[in-house]
């Protein structure tokens, strides 16, 4: 019975250390990563662990988790190793080595931690961006509009300024705008959507006005425009190419109020992570006042 209570937990214990690895690759990625991805990764983690685990045992005969708890598939062949992967029984029983009890007091603590991240990989992720505010934004001001309802980091203190725009439908728009200029232009505009828009889906809002932004900025081309979510809101992100400078940006629709956050990098700008760092201290007030 404990035999094969090591063998579970010890493909716990690879699974749960594969899913925290892909995971902190996945913060490397230059993309968006959205929660739901993670919930789906945790499902196929046994797929995508199982050609790995196929070469861990044909090279060495275990795996992290099989070692740590002293089981061993020595001297099995291609076939026998991904058999042994993908839960078909092998003809060849695991060798088990005695451990001592401190040993697998010390693997049950391991196992319990690396199968934990099966369940928290959004939180991992929202752990390391505010490590990464941290590290890149250091030296940032955090501004707090009364007016616009939210808070964000900048690189030094905004000049505020009010413009007019008109709309597609001939209305006057009267845009906020919150601007800071250090190696790139960093700026949160908003204004609110007219009565008779609200009828529209958040998607077809968002879409409308990445129309308005390219409207009232001319020779600009799109790069790229994608859906998503900003803490629960719809949002939309977008590249555009103005001349030399490349722009990225996120609007976000929260109730009748719709944001523009713009990052406008210079041919001489560093990127470093400015653009995460800027967009995700973006938060509304009602989400600072429940925090």
């Amino acid at each position: 019975m404990l035999f094969y209570l090591k063998r579970i937990l010890a493909r716990f214990f690879d699974y749960g250390l594969f899913y925290f690895c892909s995971i902190l690759l996945s913060l490397m990625a230059p993309v968006e990563i959205e929660d739901k991805f993670y919930f789906f990764f945790a499902l196929a983690v046994p797929l995508c662990w199982a050609p790995l685990e196929a070469l861990f045992l044909k090279k060495t005969g275990t795996t992290p988790g099989k070692k740590l708890f002293g089981l061993s598939l020595p001297n099995l062949s291609w076939k026998e190793c991904f058999k042994q992967a993908f839960f078909f029984r092998s003809r060849k029983k695991a060798t088990e080595r005695p451990i001592s009890l401190w040993r697998y007091v010390i693997a049950l603590i391991f196992t319990c931690g690396a199968a934990s991240a099966l369940f928290t990989g959004s939180d991992i992720l929202q752990v390391a961006i505010h490590y990464e505010q941290h590290v890149t934004g250091s030296n940032w001001v955090q501004y707090v509009s009364d007016d616009g309802r939210f808070a964000v980091q900048f690189p030094k203190k905004p000049q505020v300024e009010s413009k007019t725009y008109d709309s597609p439908s001939g209305e006057a728009l009267s845009l906020n705008e919150y601007k800071a200029e250090k190696e790139a232009s960093f700026s949160v505009s908003y204004l609110d959507v007219p009565k008779k828009w609200r009828i529209f889906s958040a998607p077809t809002l968002l879409k409308g006005a990445m129309n308005v932004v390219l409207e009232h900025m001319p020779g600009t081309e799109l790069l790229e425009k994608k859906l998503v979510k900003h803490k629960n809101y719809p949002a939309m992100d977008f590249r555009l190419k103005e001349g030399e400078n490349e722009i990225e940006g996120r609007l976000i629709l929260v109730g009748n109020t719709l944001y523009r956050l713009m990052v406008v990098y210079y041919p001489d700008t560093p990127r470093d992570q400015q653009h995460n760092t800027f967009v995700h201290s973006f938060e509304l007030k009602d989400l600072i006042a429940s925090t």
